[in-house]
C-alpha cells in the first residue's frame, strides 16, 4: 500500500479541522461580537473582516496539499507541511495573547462573547455549556478559571492532531 493511501485516515480528520478552523471564525466573528460591534472602530472591523476572509484561500490550500497525490514524492512532507501550518496558527494565538499587554489588548470586549469557566475540584460535568468542572484539584484547592472560547475551541482539534499524527501517520 502507498503511503498516499496508508494516511487515508489522517487525510480526513486534517480535512475536518481545516474546514473547522474556517468555519468557526466566519461564524464566531461575523455578528454583532466582532465585525459589527457597535463599540469597535472601523479600522478593527476591517482587520477582522480581513483575518477571517484570508483563512479561506489558506484552507484551500491546505486541502489542496492533504488530497493532491505527486507521484514519487514523499507523501508524509505533504502531511508534514499541514502540520507545520497547523501549529504555526496555534502558536500565533499563543503569542498574540500572551503578547496583549504590549498592545492593550483583551480576549473579549464588552457585549463580547463570554468565556468558559473550567472548575478544578469539583464533581466532573462537561456537558454543553461554558461551565465545565473536573474532579480534581489545583495545589489541593478548588479552583476555578475563565478561558477564553477562542482557547477553548483549540484544545479539542490540538488534541485530536496530536493523537491522529500519534495513531494514524503512517511513514
Amino acid at each position: 500500500m502507498e503511503l498516499y493511501d496508508a494516511n487515508l485516515v489522517c487525510r480526513i480528520i486534517f480535512t475536518v479541522i481545516s474546514i473547522g478552523l474556517v468555519l468557526g471564525p466566519t461564524i464566531a466573528d461575523f455578528n454583532k461580537t466582532h465585525a459589527t460591534h457597535p463599540d469597535w472602530p472601523g479600522h478593527a472591523r476591517f482587520h477582522v473582516v480581513w483575518q477571517v476572509l484570508g483563512f479561506y484561500p489558506i484552507t484551500i490550500m491546505n486541502l489542496v496539499i492533504l488530497w493532491l497525490y505527486i507521484p514519487d514524492f514523499y507523501y508524509p512532507y505533504q502531511l508534514y507541511f499541514w502540520l507545520f501550518w497547523y501549529f504555526t496558527f496555534i502558536g500565533t494565538f499563543i503569542i498574540t495573547a500572551i503578547s496583549m499587554p504590549i498592545y492593550n489588548g483583551t480576549l473579549s470586549d464588552k457585549g463580547g462573547r463570554k468565556p468558559f469557566l473550567y472548575t478544578f475540584g469539583e464533581k466532573l460535568s462537561v456537558v454543553p455549556g461554558k461551565q465545565k468542572h473536573f474532579p480534581f484539584k489545583i495545589n489541593n484547592e478548588i479552583k476555578t478559571y475563565k478561558i477564553d472560547e477562542n482557547a477553548h475551541n483549540l484544545v479539542l482539534p490540538t488534541i485530536i492532531v496530536i493523537c491522529s499524527v500519534y495513531f494514524f501517520l503512517e511513514n
